[in-house]
Formats: structure tokens, sequence, C-alpha cells
């Protein structure tokens, strides 16, 4: 853990930091985003008329102010790093009185930090510390991190016992229509009917080139997530088709978790939540988002609060007893009102687990809006976070994964709860990157882990259908068994 006594023992460097003469309603909150998303000194970039100077650090237009920062030598480069980032979050947020939830926390896996300190023996009161007291963390999300730790201490043990356990991801990018809030490989699938039949087939080509090699290297597939996307959003002829390829390729049987994101209510109907059951899946997502019909309007989700509920109930007909229900906190126009009629009626259907997202604006997305405006929300946005933890306790829910997104509303996290025992384990070991996962689709990422995870090796599929489509496949699937065979063969 962070010695903070040692901050004194060292020569000092300097950093110099100036601001405009005219600050922007929303740059208190920028200035703080900045650091967030760049991850402090030395790597900040120029960004709304901040200049950056190479040479010391941060140099805005009006004067120079100087400030001094610990220096710790070569020989602690990792800490003095970590103290240089600390203390510029310090001054950035005396000068502009914004303070983020997370403190200094840069990284998108704050549980992870916390999985690192109870590796090095602390204690969950020592973790909480390390928090609140070097990070600045604010006491409610250093606690929400510990929790979120210690409900993923059995799965991540298993995991480190077990190195040859990995996850298969399939990728279906199409959706009924695309969210206006959306940065995810997703298309409107009307206007790709023509291609869908072909998507499945070189998508069945990829999975029989692959998984056979990593049975073959002794690996074994623990859980299988399809995703997209939409995966639902496929007629009902085609879901059948491609629930039979994939379960043909990866034996339901022999798996611990085999999670389907039916996501779009508009998209699930009976006979395909018959395939899936027949199928063998165990855990689904049905996602209403909000429950406010104005709402889902606006977003362009095209179904209303009603279907949500319809979904859900023939979901629990057809005996799931695994349903997740994602929602999103800080939506345009929605107020702590409409957000606290979401949980109410999400609370009435008590689905088994419930992930929280903090509204995230990316460039991908089509959100037709002043996203700075909305920025500034931070503070609504938090009480709406507060009451969704309120909610999922309410339900005998636990926090099980968490992360953080750029560009998030006020820089606060998503969060998924669940029931004790209806843990998703693909979300885990996905989001503290200790296992492997092959990923077949378009704008899939297979991601390799090493040994002690030191190291990960990626591939990267081509990110829109068309591309991946367009590619040699012989000379794509040779690639990626390639990459497969070097990576096996460094890691035996």
């Amino acid at each position: 853990m962070s010695d903070l006594s040692e901050m004194n023992t060292y020569k000092e460097s300097k950093i110099y930091m100036g601001f405009p003469e005219e600050l922007p309603p929303h740059y208190a909150y920028e200035a703080v985003q900045i650091f967030n998303d760049c991850g402090g000194f030395p790597e900040l970039v120029p960004n709304s008329g901040i200049k950056t100077d190479k040479n010391s650090g941060i140099w805005l237009q009006k004067g120079e102010v100087r400030y001094d920062i610990p220096f710790f030598g070569e020989e602690n480069e990792k800490l003095e790093h970590k103290l240089q980032k600390r203390e510029i979050y310090r001054i950035m947020s005396d000068f502009t009185g914004y303070t983020s939830p997370w403190g200094c926390m840069t990284g998108v896996r704050p549980a992870k930090i916390v999985n690192g300190l109870f590796n090095s023996g602390a204690t969950y009161q020592e973790a909480l510390e390390e928090l609140e007291k070097f990070y600045m963390a604010r006491s409610e999300k250093a606690e929400l991190a510990v929790k979120t730790a210690c409900n993923q201490e059995a799965f991540l043990k298993e995991q480190i016992e077990n190195p040859k356990n990995i996850a298969i991801y399939v990728g279906i990018p199409f959706c009924p229509t695309r969210c206006l809030y959306c940065s995810f490989t997703s298309h409107p699938i009307g206007k790709y009917n023509k291609i869908v039949d072909k998507y499945l087939e070189l998508l069945e080509a990829e999975l029989r080139t692959v998984v056979p090699v990593l049975l073959q290297k002794g690996y074994n597939i623990e859980s299988l997530y399809i995703g997209g996307g939409t995966p639902t959003s496929l007629s009902e002829i085609s879901f059948e088709n491609f629930m039979g390829f994939v379960t043909d390729i990866v034996n339901p049987v022999n798996l611990k978790e085999f999670s389907l994101e039916a996501g779009r209510p508009d998209s699930i109907t009976k006979e395909k939540l018959r395939i899936a059951k027949k199928s063998g899946v165990t855990r689904i997502s049905v996602n209403p988002q909000t429950m406010n019909n104005a709402t889902l309007e606006l977003i362009g989700r095209r179904h209303s609060a009603e279907e949500v509920i319809k979904a859900f109930e023939m979901a629990r007909m057809e005996n799931f007893d695994n349903i997740n229900m994602d929602i999103i906190a800080g939506l345009p126009g929605e107020d702590l009102s409409h957000f606290e009629y979401t949980l109410e009626k999400i609370a009435q259907l008590k689905p088994d687990g419930l992930t929280v997202h903090t509204l995230s604006v990316k460039r991908a997305a089509d959100l037709k809006r002043d996203a700075k405006a909305e920025l500034l929300r931070h503070d609504i946005t938090g009480k709406m976070l507060i009451e969704s933890q309120k909610c999922a306790s309410s339900m005998g829910m636990i926090p099980f994964y968490m992360y953080r997104q750029k560009n998030a509303v006020g820089n606060f996290e998503n969060v998924g709860f669940c029931k004790k025992g209806t843990e998703g384990i693909y979300n885990i070991l996905m989001m503290e990157e200790i296992h492997s996962i092959f990923a077949a689709g378009a704008g899939a990422v297979t991601k390799f882990v090493g040994e002690r995870n030191v190291k990960i090796e990626r591939i990267f599929n081509p990110k829109y259908p068309y591309e991946y489509l367009e590619q040699d496949r012989q000379l794509a699937f040779e690639h990626t068994k390639k990459v497969m065979e070097q990576f096996f063969a460094q890691n035996q």
C-alpha cells in the first residue's frame, strides 16, 4: 500500500499550471474529466482551450502557476507516476471546485485495484482506507469497489487455479433500431436483411475453424456469451439456425454459464425464448434502459415499457430463472423522479440481476444534444446511482462487477448487481482481465491472457458487417490460428 509519509523525502520537481481568462460553464467538470480520460501527467492532451507543454506539464492561457510535486527517481517510477497524478488531480480540484467521485483513480476497473490490494495482504478496512486516503475516492465509491471485489474473490481464485478455463463470445451486430446513445457495433437489421444469411455462414465458419484448435490445446470452455447488437433481432428461422450451429460447435452441456443478450423487448418472441431454452441458455438479459415511454421514444428504442413487462413475463413462463435487466442513469430529459419510477417498475418484476449504466456520450453515438450541458447533470446522476444501489439491495442483490467508461456523466461507474448465485461469470472474468476469450463476428476482439496475467494478446476482427464479409476468410482465419499457436507455444 502507498506510504504517504514518503512524499517529502525526495527532491522536488516542478509542474506549471495556468488557466484561461474566462472559464466556460462546463470547465470545472471538464478539467477533471480530462484528467480521468488521459490518466494524468504526462499524458494530458489539448482539449477545450487547454494546451500542454511537454516539458513542464499543463499550461493554459492565463499566466503560469507553479506547483511543487515529489520526484522519486527512476527506481520508483511507478510510484512517482501515481503521486504525480494524485497531486495534479488535487490541484485541478482545488482550483475548479469539482471533485471526481473516484478521486484520482483513472482506470476503468476500480475493483482490480482492490483485488491487487487483497493479493498483497490488505484487509477490508485497509483497502477502504487506501481508496479514500491515497486515491481520494468518495467513501461510498470506495465501499462499493471493495464490496464488489469481495464478491468476485471466489470466481477469481477458481480462474487462477484453472488458467485453461476460457470463454467464447459470439457477436450478432444487428438490432431492431439503433439507439441514439449507442456506440456498439450495432446496425438496424431491416437495412441488412440481405446479408444476414451470409453473415451467419461466415460466423459459423470462423467458429468451426478456431474452437476445435482451442479444445485440442486442452482449453476448457467455461462460459459462452452471445451478444451484439441484439441476437434476438434475427428472424425465428435464422435464430434457430444460428443457435443450432453454435451449440453444435460448443457443447452447452459442459458449460457453467450460457448467456444470451436478448436485450430489446421488441425482438423477443415466445418461439425465440423456447429455442434459447432448448439450446441450453442459462442467463438472459431483457433490457428496458428506462420504463418511461417518452424517454424510450426520444432515444430511439421503438418499444414501450409495457412491451418490456410482457417480454420479461414471457421469459419467466419459459422457465428462465436468471434474468438480468439493464437501465441507464442520466438519460436526456430524465430527472430523479423518472429514474425512481423505472426502479419501482423493475422491482415489481423481481429480476435476478440489475445492471446500472451511467450514460456515456461517445463519438460513435447518434445522440442529438449538447453533450457538455448534459455532462453537467452529474449531481442528479449521482443521486440516481445512490437510489439504484438502494433498490438493488432491497431486492436482495449484491454488486458483482463494475467498470468505468470514458465520457460517462459525472465520471461515474457502471455496476452489475445480482442475487447471490446468479453472478455473471463471463462479466467478472472479462472485466478483471484474467482469462482468455475467443470472440467471433464483426467487431469482435479475441483476448488471450498469458501466464500470471503478464501478457495479453488481442486479435481484432473487422468492425462492420460488410468489412467482415469482404475479408478473405481463409487468410483471416489462418492469421487467427497463427496468433493462437504462437501464444500457446509461449504459455505452455
